[in-house]
């Protein structure tokens, strides 16, 4: 009887062992599946409880067509369509009972045309608006400018302010807009992408109007470094002491060449995410590219990559 305990007991011991073995070599593919299906997320742009138009992310329920991708991030924007599945603390904009009567992507340009409900957003929010669909919608990778429409006709200025819209809205229409300028001539925008928080980290986009002549790259790390913009709860997690020593641009892609402070933010030689999607947001925003390179003393350590 004793030697058929120990024997039970050595036999458990060892498929323990196995298990263990397996498990400690394969732990990647074991847990991937997993790992993806709960990262099935896309973009969009809402207000956060401070009436700022933050990014933030929904279920993208895995669509694979584009049209149903439009579809999803449409009627995500209007209030009580489909903002169950909104995060905490965000919220649409476009008012209640509006209708999406049909839309076209054709040569990066994606047609909406709205039922007149839209046209009841009140004046504070009307710009905001305007600024949430075409940053949502420009998450797509295929969608480069939006067209908007109301009832079978063009939106050509806001319905309160009367403000005036180009026939093509994009990114440079600008978010969140501090406008400093002195002259209406040689103004130039840089969009700085700052972090928040509620539950966790998001993001919140401040695009600044100016007539600053500088350089625009060296404008968004400075503007990062401060680490807090003034009388807002938004922040950076970039260190002041991080110095831009070069930078090469092509029309796609954007190689920063950064001193070696940059290491402090650097974890299991990736750069930390706060610091990489800050930068590579801003820069992306400002110049239109699709990757960022991020490098220390000429040696590439990370890169952000549009994936949408």
């Amino acid at each position: 009887m004793l030697k058929k305990i120990t024997f039970k007991k050595i036999a458990i011991t060892s498929m323990l062992l196995l298990l263990a073995i397996i498990l400690y070599n394969y732990p990647e593919e074991i847990n991937e599946p997993i790992r993806e299906k709960t990262n099935s997320k896309i973009n969009i742009y809402l207000i956060d409880e401070n009436n700022f138009v933050a990014m933030t992310e929904i279920p993208s329920k895995d669509l694979k067509n584009i049209n149903d991708k439009i579809f999803n991030l449409l009627n995500s924007l209007i209030i009580n369509n489909d903002n169950n599945s909104l995060p905490k603390g965000f919220k649409a904009v476009i008012p209640k009972n509006t209708r999406v009567l049909d839309y076209e992507l054709k040569d990066g340009i994606l047609k909406i045309n709205f039922s007149k409900e839209i046209l009841e957003v009140d004046e504070e929010n009307e710009d905001k608006m305007i600024e949430s669909l075409i940053f949502t919608m420009t998450t797509i990778k295929q969608v480069n400018k939006i067209m908007v429409f109301v009832e079978g006709e063009h939106l050509n200025k806001l319905p309160k302010s009367h403000k005036q819209l180009g026939l093509y809205l994009d990114r440079s229409y600008g978010i969140n807009k501090i406008i400093d300028i002195s002259s209406i001539n040689d103004t130039s925008l840089v969009t700085v992408y700052y972090l928040s928080k509620m539950d966790d980290y998001y993001f919140i986009p401040v695009s600044y109007i100016t007539n600053d002549s500088s350089d625009k790259t060296e404008i968004i790390i400075n503007s990062l470094k401060s680490n807090r913009l003034n009388n807002t709860n938004l922040l950076s997690h970039l260190s002041y002491q991080v110095e831009l020593m070069n930078y090469e641009a092509t029309e796609k892609e954007i190689s920063l060449d950064f001193n070696s402070v940059l290491l402090d933010s650097v974890y299991q030689g990736k750069l930390k995410e706060e610091v990489k999607y800050a930068i590579s947001y801003s820069i992306m925003d400002t110049f239109g590219v699709e990757n960022v390179i991020f490098m220390i003393d000429s040696i590439k350590i990370d890169e952000f990559m549009l994936d949408n």
